[in-house]
């Protein structure tokens, strides 16, 4: 391994190929000699290259070259795991958990407004008709959360990802357990209160998580790039 080296220590890499996992890995260790985080990192960046290795059904060192042009050389992978400041974390944090509001906002204004005006209403009655829609288009807005996460921060994104979601998914929580009381006027939400559905939102928020991280492992590995 030490050809792979110069005499500094430093990585040739505009000089040698990678051909193997184990080289891929370990020159992103040197490279990530200093982080704090570098064993999770390695950990996650692992986990990543052997799903693409298992994917494949390629020689290694034809494996290993897709798995650069994905995931990234370890340089390119090194340069991108600078920290993310408690500012920048809190900022993306903060507009996950306002769009998430405005949903609610949104929602609470039509179901209401349909009392005082009619266009609202036929609004109204359309989204409580189309109820299985509206949950499956809003569980996209999670998957969408953990895409654009991964997309940006890649693995050092993960952290982000879980303290966003448990701060973002605090209404999500209170809606369902004022509805489970039987808080909300069910003369406004009659359509949204049926047994079904709410065992469907119960199960929904309860896989919130999950289907962010799908999303989050979408975004690392930039499949739609």
């Amino acid at each position: 391994m030490d050809s792979l080296f110069e005499n500094d220590g430093s990585y040739a890499g505009e000089t040698v190929m990678i051909k193997t996992k184990i080289e891929y890995i370990h020159q992103l260790k040197l490279l990530l000699e200093d982080h704090p985080d570098r064993d999770e990192i390695i950990h996650e960046i692992a986990c990543h290259t052997d799903e693409l290795l298992q994917e494949c059904d390629l020689p290694e060192y034809e494996a290993i070259s897709l798995v650069q042009r994905q995931i990234g050389t370890p340089e390119k992978l090194a340069s991108q795991f600078r920290y993310v400041s408690s500012k920048e974390a809190w900022n993306v944090k903060k507009m996950f958990i306002i769009i998430n509001a405005l949903f609610f906002a949104v929602g609470g204004l039509l179901a209401f407004g349909a009392k005082i005006s009619v266009h609202l209403h036929t609004i109204w009655e359309l989204l409580a008709q189309s109820c299985w829609i509206v949950l499956f288009v809003y569980s996209g807005y999670w998957v969408f959360i953990g895409f654009e996460i991964g997309k940006e921060y890649g693995a050092k994104g993960k952290g982000l990802l879980e303290r966003t979601i448990r701060a973002a998914i605090i209404p999500n929580i209170i809606l369902m357990l004022i509805t489970l009381i039987g808080i909300l006027p069910s003369e406004l939400f009659h359509s949204f209160l049926s047994s079904s559905f709410l065992i469907g939102c119960l199960a929904a928020t309860f896989f919130f998580f999950p289907i962010s991280k799908i999303g989050y492992y979408m975004g690392v590995r930039k499949v739609f790039d």
